[in-house]
C-alpha cells in the first residue's frame, strides 16, 4: 500500500474468532451490491515468517482457507435426465431444467452426482425442485418439492450400459468393503469414444501437454469434425481443412501449428499425467517418472510379457498403492491404450526424469519421521528433508535410510521394524545438527 499498490478496500486484519464471523457475515450481507461477484472471502495468516513456516500442499497452501458463501437458490422444473461420461468413464446424470436465473447466471443443466443421489432425494422426471450454485459455481439439486409432484412425474431409470453400449458397473471399494456409488463404463481406455473424447481434453490441457489455444471447444469441434479420435490423431492434423473452416483462418492455424509443435517437448511425469489413467495424478505421475527414469523403461509396461514383472515392484513406490496398481494393469492390458503410448512415445520428445542434485548429508537418502517434534511441526520437518534432496517415505521398509524420531510419541512399531531391518534411527536433536551443517 506504501509504494503505491491498489488494496482491496474490504481487507482487514482480525485478531479473534469472532472478528473473523463478524467479518464474514458483514461481507455477505454487501456481496449484492459489489461491481463484481465474489462467492466467499479467504482467510490468511498475516506474518511472513509463519506462512513460510506453514509452507504449501501440492494445490493450496496450509496458510490460508477459504470460507464459502451460502449458495442462492431457485425453483425450477427437471424436465429430462442426461448420462455424461467422464474421462474415467463415470457416468453422472444431469438434470435439464426449465431455465431459471440463479444469483445473476441463467442456470438450465443441474448436477444429480449419481445413480444413488437420485434414489436417496427420490428425484423424478417432471418434478419440481430447488436448485442451487454449489459454491456459487455448479448447478445442483437441493431438493424436490413433493408438494408439487403430479402424475405426470415419472422415475428415472437409471442405465446399466455406458453410452457406448458397454457394461456400466460400480468397482468394489477395498478400503469402505463396499461398492463405488459411482457407475463407471467398463472400458479402460479409447475404445468408448465418450471416454476418449474427454481423455483427448485432459491430454491437451495445461497440467498435460498444455497446447496453447487447443482448449476443450476447439477438442468438441474436431471430434465432430472427425479430425481427432485418438491423442496422437492431434499430431496428423490436416491444416489446410481447418483453414477452411468458419471462424479458423491462415493466422489461427499457423498459431495452433506452432502451440501443438511446441508441445512435443515434455517430461516423462507430464507425459505420464497426459495419459489420463484412473488413479493417477501429477503427484503419482512424478513418482512414477522418478521410478522409471526413462519412456524405455516406462514402455516395457506395454509389454504383456514385461507387465506384471514390472508391475510387482511398484507397490515400493512411496504413494503408489494397490489401487494404483490395479489401475495401471487395467491400463496397460488394454492393446489400444498401448497403441497410443506406442505411438505417441514416436511423436513426442520425451525427456528423462533428472532428480535435482543438492550437495548436502540427506541429498538422496529415503527419510522417515514419527512422534511429535519439540522445535518443528512435522510438515516443517518433511519440507525441510526435502530441501535438503531427500526423499520422504509413509512406511518403514529396507529402503529407508533414516527414521526420525521425535520427543513426543514415537511408533514403537516403526523403530521395532527399523531396528529388524537395520535402518538407522537418529534422533530430533542430531537430525537438526545434521540439517544446520549441510
Amino acid at each position: 500500500k506504501k509504494i503505491g499498490f491498489k488494496i482491496n478496500p474490504l481487507t482487514k486484519t482480525f485478531s479473534s474468532v469472532n472478528e473473523i464471523i463478524k467479518g464474514y457475515i458483514y461481507i455477505e450481507e454487501i456481496r449484492s451490491s459489489l461491481d463484481y461477484d465474489i462467492d466467499g472471502i479467504v482467510y490468511k495468516v498475516n506474518d511472513l515468517t509463519l506462512q513460510k513456516r506453514l509452507g504449501s500442499l501440492s494445490s493450496s497452501p496450509r496458510w490460508a482457507i477459504a470460507h464459502k458463501f451460502s449458495s442462492e437458490k431457485a425453483t425450477t422444473v427437471i424436465r429430462n435426465i442426461e448420462i455424461q461420461v467422464g474421462r474415467t468413464g463415470a457416468l453422472t446424470p444431469v438434470a435439464k431444467l426449465d431455465p431459471v436465473n440463479v444469483g445473476g447466471v441463467l442456470v438450465s443443466n443441474a448436477t444429480l452426482h449419481n445413480e444413488d443421489e437420485i434414489i436417496r432425494k427420490d428425484i423424478r422426471l417432471n418434478d419440481t425442485v430447488i436448485i442451487q450454485r454449489a459454491g456459487d459455481v455448479i448447478p445442483q439439486v437441493v431438493e424436490v418439492i413433493k408438494s408439487k409432484r403430479d402424475k405426470s412425474s415419472k422415475k428415472f431409470v437409471f442405465p446399466d450400459k455406458c453410452l457406448c453400449g458397454r457394461p456400466a458397473v460400480k468397482d468394489y471399494n477395498e478400503t469402505s468393503k463396499k461398492l463405488d456409488v459411482v457407475k463407471r463404463c467398463s472400458d479402460t481406455g479409447f475404445n468408448c469414444e465418450f471416454m476418449a473424447r474427454e481423455k483427448i481434453k485432459h491430454f491437451v490441457s495445461k497440467e498435460a501437454l498444455n497446447i496453447e489455444g487447443f482448449g476443450k471447444k476447439i477438442v468438441e469441434d474436431f471430434w465432430s469434425l472427425n479430425f481427432i479420435r485418438l491423442p496422437q490423431d492431434i499430431f496428423t492434423l490436416d491444416y489446410k481443412k481447418i483453414e477452411k473452416l468458419e471462424g479458423w483462418g491462415e493466422l489461427s492455424v499457423s498459431n495452433l501449428k506452432s502451440a501443438i509443435e511446441k508441445s512435443k517437448a515434455i517430461s516423462l511425469a507430464k507425459f505420464i499425467y497426459s495419459l489420463g489413467i484412473r488413479h493417477i495424478g501429477q503427484e503419482n505421475a512424478k513418482n512414477l517418472s522418478r521410478y522409471f527414469i526413462s519412456i524405455r523403461n516406462f514402455l516395457k509396461l506395454c509389454n504383456p510379457n514385461l507387465l506384471m514383472n514390472e508391475i510387482n515392484s511398484l507397490d515400493e513406490i512411496d504413494g503408489i498403492g494397490e489401487t494404483q496398481v490395479e489401475s495401471l494393469v487395467h491400463f496397460f492390458k488394454d492393446k489400444k491404450n498401448n497403441k497410443v503410448v506406442h505411438e505417441l512415445s514416436k511423436i513426442l520428445n520425451i525427456q528423462d526424469f533428472i532428480e535435482k542434485k543438492i550437495d548436502s548429508f540427506f541429498s538422496g537418502k529415503n527419510i522417515m519421521f514419527t512422534g511429535g517434534f519439540s522445535t518443528m511441526s512435522r510438515s516443517e520437518a518433511k519440507s525441510l528433508a526435502e530441501t535438503l534432496g531427500a526423499k520422504i517415505l509413509s512406511s518403514v521398509n529396507k529402503k529407508l535410510d533414516y527414521l526420525v524420531t521425535g520427543l513426543s510419541n514415537p511408533t514403537k512399531n516403526k523403530i521395532d521394524k527399523a531396528k529388524e531391518l537395520g535402518v538407522k534411527i537418529i534422533e530430533e536433536k542430531e537430525w537438526l545438527k545434521l540439517s544446520r551443517n549441510s
